[in-house]
């Protein structure tokens, strides 16, 4: 997989029924308990089953996620 960019056009592996999302924040270090955390970056979804009510965005492992659009810079 390549590295996941800010403005990537994503589906949810792990919950398809959300549609598709946006990545507007990657790099993010997340402690959920586990020893060694694997990267994550926070999606906004066209209809999320969770999210952060301040900016609309949900936080993801990025294996959660398959680019189906990368970002053009």
């Amino acid at each position: 997989m390549s590295e996941l960019q800010i403005g990537d056009l994503v589906l949810c592996i792990t919950e398809p029924e959300v549609g598709i999302g946006i990545v507007i924040q990657t790099d993010m270090a997340v402690s959920w308990g586990q020893l060694h955390e694997p990267p994550c970056i926070k999606v906004c979804w066209r209809q999320p089953s969770f999210y952060d009510p301040v900016d609309g965005g949900s936080v993801m492992y990025e294996d959660e996620v398959k680019v189906i659009s990368e970002c053009r810079r």
